[in-house]
């Protein structure tokens, strides 16, 4: 393998967090001075700001808010919070098998929200007190039902014939998009078939599940697919992950590769569209959650470009991008400077590729000019919007919101 493999920036920019990390201190504060109903509604500005002007009622108790298929009805009395959002209809669905994997859910992931059946639809639920309502449970449980609502529904449907209560409102891409998609997307796979082929005769077997995870991540990041596609790269990604034999870990990563490789084209597309969301999918990265996330990536390379393993060091380096930009949203500053330096290194001689990588991301590690200027930025920001500067609270600190 001499060659890197290829990268194409993100179409699906639309995603992009709208979290209002400006009012987090101050939910807090109304917490804290008991102003209950107030923090669940800043709650809800600070993970959508404007949205209320859409989807609430006049005095701001009542909220019914698209996200992807489902509707999240949110209400919220001079006692209680409640948060519903129906899922989806089992009437002709295989029951059985279809409520086991419910209750595992209610296990686990779900951690205070529940699926529950009612004449025959499931959705999700969950109630308390007002005055239990922390700011960080509130935003965990909507983040919670949202995300999880998006990740079962394609599968229920596709595996126990479940059917939808309604229909989400989509914007495909327009067919050029499209046709630009399917082509980047086969190009990925016979690129990863190709380098797979050619270490695994070298027996550079070390390098096989480098190649597959990074091209898995490359795929959910250029065209961010949605339905039943979306679940199955994740699915296939944490397979990859998990803790069965090695080589069985390769072999269902690539069988899966082959599936897409060999789907119908009109299928593959047709898990290409705009959704709305309520509740980003990702995270949204500070400078300092940014530099802790490639900290392993950077101290790996390091030591793989000083032993002139330039190979070893790319696909360290690209892996440890490409999975923090799986479960992340980046500042515009920080976002430019990978996708620059990743387009840079795509389809590049390893060595050439590897260092010119390398020192990009030695420069978000370690530069102060790059946090100087990100301070200065958000200086602007703020003075723009005559917001007063708040102290960083915890929250912030730790995961950049």
């Amino acid at each position: 393998m001499n060659t890197s493999l290829s990268f194409h920036p993100t179409i699906a920019g639309y995603l992009n967090s709208q979290l209002n990390i400006d009012i987090w201190d101050s939910i807090q504060e109304l917490y804290d001075t008991g102003d209950y109903a107030k923090t669940v509604r800043e709650c809800i500005r600070y993970i959508h700001p404007g949205i209320e002007e859409k989807y609430a009622n006049a005095e701001r108790t009542h909220y019914k808010i698209p996200h992807g298929s489902i509707i999240v009805e949110i209400r919220i009395s001079d006692t209680e919070f409640e948060i519903t959002a129906p899922f989806l209809n089992i009437g002709n669905a295989k029951r059985i098998p279809l409520l086991r994997q419910v209750a595992q859910i209610n296990v686990t992931p779900l951690t205070l929200s529940r699926i529950e059946l009612k004449d025959d639809q499931l959705y999700f639920h969950y109630q308390c007190p007002l005055d239990l309502c922390e700011p960080y449970k509130i935003y965990n449980i909507i983040r919670e039902i949202c995300i999880n609502a998006d990740n079962y529904d394609d599968e229920f449907i596709s595996k126990f014939g479940a059917s939808r209560i309604q229909e989400p409102h989509i914007e495909p891409y327009p067919t050029d998009v499209q046709e630009t998609v399917w082509n980047t997307v086969q190009l990925y796979i016979r690129e990863a078939f190709e380098a797979y082929d050619i270490l695994e005769s070298k027996r550079k077997t070390t390098y096989l599940w480098d190649i597959l995870a990074i091209t898995l991540l490359k795929i959910d990041y250029y065209c961010a697919p949605q339905g039943n596609l979306r679940s199955e790269i994740e699915k296939t990604f944490n397979v990859l992950n998990g803790k069965d034999d090695y080589y069985q870990r390769l072999s269902a990563a690539r069988e899966f590769l082959k599936k897409l490789q060999s789907m119908d084209k009109q299928q593959f597309i047709s898990n290409l569209y705009k959704i709305e969301v309520f509740v980003p999918y990702k995270f949204k990265a500070s400078l300092e959650s940014l530099r802790n996330g490639l900290q392993y990536a950077y101290d790996t390379s390091t030591k793989e470009i000083k032993g002139q393993d330039y190979l070893g060091a790319l696909l360290t380096m690209q892996y440890g991008i490409l999975n923090f930009l799986y479960s992340n949203n980046l500042e515009d500053i920080h976002a430019d400077i990978i996708t620059k330096a990743m387009e840079k290194t795509s389809s590049q001689p390893v060595a050439g590729a590897a260092r010119h990588l390398y020192e990009r991301l030695e420069y978000l590690i370690k530069s102060d000019k790059l946090q100087k200027k990100e301070q200065a930025e958000i200086a602007a920001q703020e003075k723009n919007a005559e917001l007063p500067k708040k102290k960083k609270g915890f929250f912030r600190r730790i995961f950049g919101f």
